[in-house]
């Protein structure tokens, strides 16, 4: 490793044309790093070409419109296949810089005479994201501390676990461009504040749009940005170029934002860009004040009126003057206000855990106090930089487990930060001692054993270990049958290809939005609810349907001329004579997410599901099952149980009656985890 050989020669540019042999090993080192990266990230191919998860589904059909209607179209594109029957204006519903990424590439690529199917391009235009994400974290550290930092940058990124999971094949979402836009506004930004502040700091703009346009968490880029000018100017580090800087990168990106039609003009004042506004006011002040000649006194008022500023802007907003901060927005700025169903039922949008946190990054974790010491005792600019890109990157994943993401460059710099700083505090150190003792020629062997020793104990660790390794080494989820596991198990592949080849092309379907995509994109059919969840109060309507009695349920689905109705469970079949068959609760089919449909419809779960004593193999266990009161007539239930009523009912003394206008017409042949009914309205 090169740590502490690159950080005498931390960003000093080249002499002459030559390359010297620091600058090999570091480019080949790079290119070995993007390259394993890479490797890992195409791991699930084994398993087929695919897309992964359930986002990346519309993002490819968004990929396909553009290319059959062109770039425009996206933004008069109304979709009545999705909400149905209300149908789904996909301006305003979805970010366009996924879809356009995709079907740029694709394009360029016919242009250049290379003809690869649309699928395939969005399938692996995120291993290439993952490619440029790696190379971009290794300029991020470079920039930011030395060179050799930048290479730990690049080596986090590429096994980091959240980092191979939303840049693997088949994860085409907004991560994927996303990720690349923030790095290059943090690059570019940083750059502008040193030389070349216009061209450097349009590019940084540019950059920040691109992850507006593309992913939402935009706003933490911003307010990051925002966060550090604010306390630049309070610590006395203001320059012109910064007012400049910030200026453009900000105006770019909000220029972004209003011709998006999914954020508009209203987000441009609003409590989530507030933030840029307050830095540019403050830069202004500051500018102002450069006309007070005493220091002191310069001092004094800028602090003073900045402090006024936070205090009144911050009073308006929380005030609702600038309007509210709601759902996954609130939760992440204050994680005890989880109240909206949607952040509490959605799996990424939990907050994170400190076993989550250790198990990717192992002795990292230990360098980030480490590194943040450091940084506060020199409080140099890139030291302020580096704090509090580790401090609000890490509060933000910490109540939002997908913003793990957002950690990974900030632990590689912070980490590297302080291993260097410890390196270069013992250097002195042991050539003092040498000194003394007359050995001085001793120096360079003995500091080299321990910079390899520590950055040997501090890496090792992390690398032989790393779960974003293991974690890539899986199928796509429509390949596992939404388990997650290691196997090919196609009961969705062959129910969505059944559901597209038979279903009427006018049909309606009803299902729990989880898998709303794949239905929609795969299976061409027109869905009541999908993964967006941008319709609350369907989501709640189809919770009571299925939690409900039939006469309820029908009365729902009618009303959203819904013709047939899906069901998942991946039961464990456990006797043939009658069959019987139990919802396994470690993977997540219909029964357990009911849990999740009685939070938003605001039910008991008592009411639903109730443990039951069960004999397995001579074993007794106490196992959730759907005993509660209301269970047996639960329409969900009826239509999930019905191939095994006949075992519960003998077996367990568990009675579920069986659907009366509930037809079943298709069940996955595999495994029979996937059902389809249709409705016989009476």
């Amino acid at each position: 490793m090169v740590i502490s050989t690159m950080s005498r020669q931390a960003n000093s540019p080249m002499r002459g044309s030559k390359l010297g042999i620091d600058d090999l090993l570091v480019y080949i080192s790079l290119i070995a790093l993007i390259a394993f990266g890479v490797a890992i990230r195409l791991l699930p191919i084994k398993w087929g070409i695919y897309l992964d998860e359930f986002d990346p589904y519309i993002q490819y059909k968004g990929a396909q419109y553009i290319v059959e209607n062109g770039f425009s179209a996206w933004y008069t594109w109304f979709d009545p296949t999705r909400w149905a029957p209300w149908g789904t204006d996909q301006s305003t519903a979805g970010l366009p810089g996924v879809p356009f990424a995709g079907a740029a590439v694709y394009l360029l690529l016919n242009f250049l005479g290379i003809s690869v199917p649309l699928f395939d391009v969005v399938v692996f235009f995120p291993v290439f994201a993952g490619g440029v994400i790696i190379l971009l974290g290794y300029f991020l550290g470079k920039e930011l501390v030395n060179r050799g930092v930048g290479l730990l940058t690049s080596l986090i990124l590429a096994i980091d676990s959240t980092a191979i999971q939303r840049t693997s094949l088949g994860f085409f979402d907004t991560e994927s461009v996303g990720m690349i836009g923030m790095l290059v506004a943090l690059i570019f930004f940083v750059k502008s504040l040193r030389s070349r502040t216009v061209p450097y700091a349009v590019v940084s703009g540019l950059g920040l749009a691109l992850m507006a346009i593309s992913w939402r968490a935009f706003l933490y880029t911003i307010n990051f940005l925002a966060l550090y000018v604010v306390i630049m100017v309070l610590l006395g580090r203001w320059s012109r170029r910064m007012t400049a800087s910030f200026a453009i990168v900000s105006s770019i990106t909000l220029f972004a934002v209003a011709a998006t039609p999914a954020y508009g003009f209203s987000t441009l004042i609003s409590p989530y860009t507030i933030g840029a506004y307050v830095a540019f006011l403050v830069c202004i002040i500051r500018t102002f004040a450069e006309e007070i000649p005493d220091p002191a006194k310069r001092t004094k008022f800028t602090i003073g009126v900045v402090a006024s500023i936070l205090v009144v802007v911050g009073a308006l907003t929380l005030s609702g003057v600038f309007g509210d901060i709601t759902g996954k927005f609130l939760a992440i700025v204050n994680p005890f206000s989880r109240i909206d169903e949607g952040v509490r039922t959605v799996g990424e949008q939990f907050p994170s855990t400190w076993s989550q946190f250790f198990s990717t990054y192992r002795s990292l974790i230990f360098l980030l106090p480490v590194g943040i010491l450091y940084a506060l005792r020199r409080l140099s600019d890139e030291a302020v930089f580096i704090t509090l890109l580790a401090v609000t990157s890490l509060y933000g994943a910490g109540s939002f487990v997908r913003l793990l993401i957002l950690v990974a460059p900030a632990v590689a710099i912070v980490s590297g930060y302080a291993l260097s700083s410890i390196i270069a505090t013992v250097r002195p150190v042991l050539k003092h001692e040498l000194d003394r003792k007359s050995k001085a020629s001793l120096l360079s062997k003995y500091y080299g054993f321990f910079t390899i020793a520590l950055i040997a104990v501090t890496l090792v660790p992390v690398v032989a270990d790393s779960p974003g390794i293991r974690s890539a080494d899986r199928p796509a989820m429509i390949v596992s049958a939404s388990t997650g596991i290691r196997q090919e198990i196609p009961d969705w592949i062959e129910a969505l290809a059944w559901m597209r080849d038979n279903l009427p092309q006018d049909a309606i379907v009803g299902c729990w939005w989880d898998y709303g995509y794949w239905i929609n994109v795969m299976a061409n059919k027109s869905v009541i609810d999908d993964n967006a969840t941008i319709n609350g109060t369907q989501i709640v309507q189809v919770a009571k349907a299925f939690l409900n009695n039939e006469s309820v349920s029908l009365e729902i689905f009618r009303a959203m001329n819904v013709s047939y109705v899906v069901v998942y469970e991946p039961f464990t079949l456990v006797s043939t004579n009658p069959p019987l068959a139990l919802p396994p609760w470690y993977i997540l089919g219909d029964f357990e997410k009911s849990t999740a449909m009685m939070v938003w419809a605001g039910y008991n779960s008592s009411d639903y599901i109730s443990p039951v004593t069960i004999n397995l193999g001579g074993t007794l266990y106490s196992y959730p099952m759907p005993a509660g009161p209301k269970a047996a007539n639960t329409t969900l239930y009826q239509l999930l149980f019905y191939p095994y009523r006949e075992a519960y009912n003998q077996t367990l003394g568990i009675s579920i009656s069986a659907p009366q206008n509930y037809q079943l017409v298709y069940i996955s042949p595999s495994n029979g985890w996937v059902m389809v009914y249709k409705i016989n309205y009476p």
